[in-house]
């Protein structure tokens, strides 16, 4: 017997509802992702099954989303009775997200981003970061502060100084700055 039937035949031993578990690819084209639903060719062959859910969360995108790429293989299971389907594994992921309420965090090859619903927005890719809210930008505010600094003079009894002794130090902290955020 195969492990997904021995899964199957002991959730429905335990709690003696009509849960299904099969495996299927992703039909190209059907993801999506405002509906939250895609379509799953069977192994076995038969038709078919449309509108199976991205999220375990029903009608809304709140919960853990796998958005799988086309063709890609998966594993969806029945659980809240026949025909409303759910994918519980991926083998190859387009993105992943995480939605509670207003919050939201997403995962695709090579890039990740946060976003609590008030503005403020976190984004990791290509090796930088970008950290943001609605009326600032952090790489924007470092770079005028270090552009301040390297104008800075200050006024003396012999009139203004030069620019800072310690120019080169801060020319290097905005090459570090450049090379973390973008």
């Amino acid at each position: 017997m195969k492990n997904s039937a021995k899964i199957r035949d002991g959730l429905v031993a335990m709690y003696d509802r009509p849960y299904e578990i099969t495996g299927g690819k992703v039909v190209s084209g059907s993801v999506d992702g405002d509906q939250f639903i895609v379509t799953v060719q069977p192994y076995n062959d038969s038709a078919p099954i449309a509108r199976v859910r991205l999220s375990s969360v029903t009608n809304n995108a709140n919960g853990v989303m796998l958005i799988p790429k086309d063709e890609s293989h998966v594993v969806i299971a029945s659980i809240d009775g026949p025909g409303e389907w759910t994918i519980i594994k991926a083998g190859d992921l387009e993105k992943m997200t995480v939605n509670i309420g207003a919050t939201k965090f997403t995962v695709t090859d090579g890039a990740a981003e946060a976003e609590d619903g008030n503005g403020a927005r976190m984004v990791m890719s290509n090796g930088k970061f970008s950290l943001k809210n609605g009326s600032a930008d952090f790489k924007t505010t470092i770079d005028n502060l270090l552009q301040h600094i390297l104008a800075l003079t200050v006024p003396t009894g012999t009139g203004p100084s030069g620019t800072p002794v310690n120019t080169p130090d801060f020319i290097t902290d905005k090459v570090d700055f450049d090379n973390l955020f973008f």
